[in-house]
């Protein structure tokens, strides 16, 4: 069974998603759930979603945040993805997502980060 732990802090028109541990078919649905109240919620305007802690994420996880970027786009809100590790990152690489969705590198207590 995969660990994992993804933990939600919202502050202000933001909400911080932090995944850690692995994120592959297992652990997808706790993700979701995690994601689901900023996304429901109008007064979220961007979700920065940070993967440094994260350890493994396969193609399960790539879609979930394919999916969340294309939901908030939608709604006029944005995604951010905080970098992994690099081999974490070597999987939005090889997917060539790099260009689709928007990566920083940024500041674990607050999420604020610098496009890259």
């Amino acid at each position: 069974m995969s660990e994992h732990a993804f933990d939600v802090e919202i502050a202000g028109e933001t909400a911080v998603v932090r995944a850690s541990g692995e994120l592959d078919l297992a652990t997808a649905p706790a993700l979701e759930r995690a994601i689901a109240a900023p996304m429901d919620d109008p007064g979220v305007r961007s979700i920065t979603l940070d993967l440094r802690p994260l350890r493994f994420i396969d193609s399960t996880g790539l879609r979930i945040v394919l999916t969340t970027d294309g939901r908030l786009r939608a709604d006029g809100r944005r995604l951010q993805v905080i970098k992994g590790s690099p081999s974490v990152h070597r999987v939005f690489e090889l997917a060539l997502l790099e260009e689709r969705l928007e990566f920083v590198d940024g500041d674990p207590d607050t999420g604020a980060g610098v496009a890259t």
